[in-house]
C-alpha cells in the first residue's frame, strides 16, 4: 500500500515532464517531438516506441479480459473476451476521442455512485480489518521504494504518457490540464 502511494506520488514527476515538454511543442503529439528531439537516431526511436506502445496495450488487453473472466464470464474463453473488447476499442478509435469521452461523462456518476455504495456496504459488513495493516514497514523504507520505483511507478502510474498524445488536441493547447 505504501509503495503504490510513494509511486503514485512520483508518477506526478512523469506529468510534469510531459506537461512541460508540450509546453514547449504545443502542436505536437508525443510521438512528433521525440522524432524532433531525436533525429539523429529516429530508427531506435520508432521501434523502441512501437515496442512500448504495443506491449502496454496488449497488457492492459491482456489484464482487462482475465479480470472479465474470473469475475463476470468464468465459462467463456478468454480469446472470446479479448476479441469483444478489441472490436469496442477499435470502434472508439473509428469514432474519436471525443465519443470516448462523452461516453465517459454519461458512466461517470452511475460508476461514482456504484463505487461509492461498494465502499460503504464493504464498511458496514464489518470485513475490514484494520489491524492487518500491522507491522508497518517491517523490513525498512528500502523494500518500499524499491517496490515503488521497479513496479508501481511505470505501470498503472506511468501509462500517463498517454496524456502526452492527447495534449495537442484539447480545445486550449496552452493549458490542456
Amino acid at each position: 500500500m505504501i509503495a503504490i502511494l510513494v509511486g503514485m506520488i512520483s508518477s506526478y514527476a512523469l506529468i510534469f515532464i510531459y506537461y512541460r515538454l508540450h509546453r514547449y511543442y504545443p502542436d505536437l503529439a508525443l510521438t512528433e517531438y521525440i522524432e524532433k528531439l531525436l533525429e539523429k537516431c529516429p530508427d531506435a526511436y520508432w521501434l523502441s516506441l512501437r515496442i512500448i506502445f504495443a506491449n502496454g496495450a496488449a497488457r492492459v488487453l491482456r489484464d482487462f479480459g482475465a479480470m472479465l473472466l474470473t469475475f463476470v464470464y468464468p465459462d467463456t474463453p478468454l480469446f472470446i473476451v479479448n476479441a469483444l473488447l478489441m472490436l469496442g476499442i477499435i470502434y472508439t478509435v473509428r469514432q474519436g476521442i471525443e465519443a470516448m469521452a462523452r461516453s465517459a461523462e454519461l458512466l461517470f456518476f452511475f460508476i461514482y455512485v456504484l463505487a461509492v455504495a461498494g465502499f460503504i456496504l464493504i464498511f458496514v459488513s464489518g470485513l475490514l480489518d484494520f489491524s492487518s495493516l500491522k507491522p508497518m514497514l517491517e523490513n525498512g523504507i528500502s523494500l518500499v521504494l524499491r517496490v515503488a520505483y521497479s513496479q508501481t511507478l511505470y505501470f498503472p502510474f506511468g501509462e500517463v504518457i498517454v496524456f502526452a498524445m492527447i495534449f495537442p488536441y484539447t480545445k486550449n493547447v496552452k493549458r490542456p490540464l
